[in-house]
């Protein structure tokens, strides 16, 4: 059975985090990060 892991990824970048985080270092935009469970 796949483990799940929790991501957080950018809804206008792309860029994805392990931790939820204000600002998107990606592209600099704020409350973009949403959380996705991705199998590892």
């Amino acid at each position: 059975m796949p483990r799940l892991k929790s991501i957080h990824r950018c809804q206008q970048c792309g860029f994805s985090s392990p931790k939820w985080q204000g600002q998107c270092p990606g592209c600099q935009a704020w409350n973009t990060l949403v959380e996705e469970a991705v199998e590892v």
